[in-house]
């Protein structure tokens, strides 16, 4: 499970209402009041609540808008689904996606995939392509708003990591698949391919390769950074990080295989206390509506 990691320095808050400019589509993007976004996708989703910066930054810098933010990033996952499937194949594991998305009740959907499908080359381009346009269908029933970002390209660290130009080389294939994908059905989409930030393992963002991503992102979006320092930003980003562990027992409980799985008949008795996180996390909500409030 994912943890917080300690407080840095400083972070980059977004204060103003956000447009996103799309590529591939004429679908122009703003947060609204009472927006709940939800973030969709692998690791590179997963690993946003380690830090938190960018739901903090949004929060904190659209103070009067009343914004709530979850996280369903599954590390490993696929446009089908794949790491989801727990003990199940391919199709349990799109189930269990749509049902993730579903307990989160989006009215906005950040979706962030093509990373570890590239893996596959261009020989799995059509696949990839027919699966995030029936992911777009079934989520459609939501109702929510759509913004894909592109997957950004890995770092080359040098050896005794592999070189990673070739499997670059797809991945730009599989960015231009997804802004065909969104110009195709209206959604607005988000180039991340070039954006800076240093990563641990040519893959993974560091604490301060996060930063820098985040700042190079703003510009992409037309919003302006604020500077909070650690003192002030500390409370809001606990209690975002404690909410968000909150969220993840919530859609991922550790024992759900005595819960809801084979082994139900042990403890699937208890099942009924998971639903029971929500009137936590919604307490917590409430907390960073007044923390948010910095420096007004």
């Amino acid at each position: 499970m994912l943890r917080r990691a300690p407080l840095p320095l400083a972070a980059l808050l977004f204060a103003a209402s956000l447009t996103f400019p799309t590529l591939a589509a004429d679908a122009p993007f703003e947060l609204k009041d009472n927006d709940r976004v939800v973030f969709l996708g692998g690791a590179f989703i997963e690993r946003l609540q380690i830090h938190g910066y960018l739901e903090t930054a949004i929060t904190a810098g659209l103070p009067e808008k009343n914004l709530t933010f979850r996280n369903l990033g599954w590390s490993g996952d696929t446009v089908w689904g794949d790491s989801r499937g727990v003990f199940g194949g391919r199709a349990e594991g799109f189930k269990r996606l749509i049902g993730d998305v579903n307990i989160a009740k989006p009215t906005l959907l950040v979706i962030c995939y093509g990373e570890n499908e590239a893996y596959a080359g261009e020989a799995g381009l059509a696949d990839f392509r027919g699966g995030l346009s029936a992911l777009l269908d079934a989520l459609k029933p939501t109702g929510a708003r759509v913004v894909l970002l592109g997957p950004r390209k890995h770092e080359k660290l040098g050896q005794p990591l592999p070189d990673p130009a070739r499997y670059n080389a797809d991945l730009r294939k599989y960015n231009d698949t997804i802004a065909a994908v969104a110009r195709e059905q209206g959604h607005a989409f988000i180039d991340l391919y070039d954006l800076p930030g240093k990563t641990e393992n040519g893959l993974h963002l560091t604490e301060a390769g996060e930063q820098d991503f985040v700042e190079a992102l703003l510009p992409k979006l037309g919003v302006p950074t604020v500077s909070y320092s650690t003192s002030e930003l500390a409370p809001l980003r606990s209690a975002i990080g404690e909410k968000n562990e909150l969220f993840f027992h919530r859609h991922r409980p550790q024992n759900e295989t005595y819960l809801f799985l084979f082994r139900k008949h042990e403890q699937g008795n208890n099942a009924v206390e998971i639903p029971q996180f929500d009137p936590l996390i919604e307490a917590k909500e409430k907390e960073i509506a007044k923390l948010k409030m910095i420096g007004r």
